[in-house]
């Protein structure tokens, strides 16, 4: 992802939960499950697999926020960024 599409993802954070939004969530694996911890708040169930368990090279996430019947999900190489794709999925499609 680059860092114009990160900035971007930050951004749509912010939008969505103004100041609540941890500081670099989209860049620490710590902050993203601060913003996870938020979103449970708001009824949301939250889950992060590691999608290449046995790979000593390749990483990649899916992050996925349940809510009654609906899920979203976002998966990337970077386990905070897949978090925070899928935090504004589920804020902007399941609030």
């Amino acid at each position: 992802m680059s860092e114009s599409a990160v900035e971007i993802l930050e951004e749509q954070l912010k939008q969505l939960l103004g100041k609540s939004v941890p500081d670099q969530a989209v860049y620490n694996i710590n902050a993203a499950m601060e913003l996870a911890g938020i979103l449970e708040t708001k009824g949301f169930t939250f889950q992060l697999k590691d999608m290449c368990p046995k790979s000593m090279t390749e990483t990649n996430w899916r992050a996925t926020f349940l809510k009654e019947d609906a899920v979203f999900s976002a998966e990337n190489p970077q386990s905070s960024v897949a978090v925070c794709m899928a935090a504004v999925d589920a804020l902007r499609n399941g609030s």
